[in-house]
Order: C-alpha cells, then sequence, then structure tokens
C-alpha cells in the first residue's frame, strides 16, 4: 500500500472531496485525523473509517482549535507525515462589487488562513518526519470563474501560496503541493449551484 502506517492530517474531512480523501487515504493504509467544524460529519466519517482513526471538531479559522486538534493528533500517533488543507466554503457567488466585507473575511479566514493555522501548528513535525503538505484549490484559481470573486481569489492566492511555502520548506525537507480540481458534485458545488441566477 502506498500510504502504509502514514499519519495525515486531513481538514475539511467530513464531506465532499474531503471525506472521499479519508477514505482514499485510509485504504491505502494511512491512519487518518479528521479534523472538521460539523460535528455530526466528523463522528459519522470517524465511525466509517474505524477504531484507528478518529475525528476532531475544529473550526481552521480559529488558531486555538487547530493547535489544540494538531496537539491531540501527536498524543495520539507521536508523529504527522502529512497535512491536508481541505477545508473550505465557496459563497458568496458574487462579482467583487455586490460582496459584502464580512462575506469576503469569512471565505479568506477558511480558504487561507486556515491553512496558515494547520501549517504553524504542524511545521515541526512535518519537518522531523520529511513530510508533505497538500492543499485543495481549484481550477477557477487559474481560469477565474464568473460570479465568485471572493472564492476565485482565495484559489488563486492558494496557488501562489502553495508555491511559496515549497520554496520555504524544501530545505526543511516538506513536500507542498496544491491540487487544482474542477467541478466535483459535493455539497459544496450543489450549493454553489443553488446560487446562481438561474440554478438550472
Amino acid at each position: 500500500m502506498l500510504l502504509q502506517d502514514k499519519i495525515i492530517f486531513l481538514t475539511g474531512g467530513s464531506c465532499g472531496i474531503g471525506r472521499d480523501c479519508a477514505k482514499a487515504y485510509v485504504a491505502e493504509g494511512a491512519k487518518v485525523v479528521v479534523a472538521a467544524r460539523d460535528k455530526d460529519g466528523v463522528e459519522s466519517i470517524a465511525a466509517e473509517l474505524g477504531p484507528e482513526h478518529f475525528g476532531i471538531v475544529c473550526d481552521v479559522t480559529r488558531d486555538a482549535e487547530v493547535k489544540a486538534a494538531v496537539g491531540k493528533a501527536l498524543l495520539r500517533f507521536g508523529r504527522l507525515d502529512a497535512v491536508h488543507n481541505n477545508a473550505g466554503i465557496s459563497s458568496p457567488c458574487n462579482p467583487v462589487h455586490e460582496t459584502t466585507d464580512a462575506e469576503w473575511d469569512e471565505v479568506f479566514d477558511v480558504n487561507l488562513k486556515g491553512v496558515l493555522h494547520t501549517t504553524r501548528h504542524a511545521f515541526a513535525a512535518l519537518a522531523a518526519s520529511k513530510g508533505s503538505i497538500l492543499n485543495t484549490s481549484s481550477l477557477v484559481g487559474v481560469i477565474g470563474q464568473e460570479l465568485h470573486a471572493a472564492y476565485t481569489a482565495t484559489k488563486g492566492g492558494l496557488n501562489a501560496l502553495t508555491k511559496s511555502m515549497a520554496l520555504d520548506y524544501a530545505k526543511h525537507g516538506i513536500r507542498v503541493n496544491a491540487v487544482c480540481p474542477a467541478g466535483v458534485w459535493t455539497p459544496m458545488l450543489r450549493q454553489w449551484c443553488a446560487e446562481q441566477p438561474d440554478p438550472t
């Protein structure tokens, strides 16, 4: 198995892409810590994955919660081999001039500041294991998207951040990459479709 006994800290793993990633990691032999803010979703995926894995209710926008979650993972397993930053939100579906400060800040807090928090608290463990960081970005961060200014900005920013992190952390033996999926029929995409002027 490709990930036998690797310890992976996965944010946003309670639904959608993250949930399927958690199951794929387990299928390849990894032990997974799922951190997400949806308590029911966390409990559901933890039960599905089994007792060798566990879930933590954690809001990635809150530095103290991320610190505590990473600490629990290290207490349980003694190390981290990878962090997968998958937590993300997509609303609002507006152009820039129709986006409020609060909406803008919320998307940036989840989609970008969350990466700041996990990296800050997992860095030492990843340097010790010569591990890796994977960021879930989006194709729209490369090509743009109509009526999706804040989300697109965060994903473009995440792509640039990933490149900077890769350069900063190479000397520590930490690999940093991003994946940029196109549309995947997840709860997030269904929500985005429902918010369009013509949802059909």
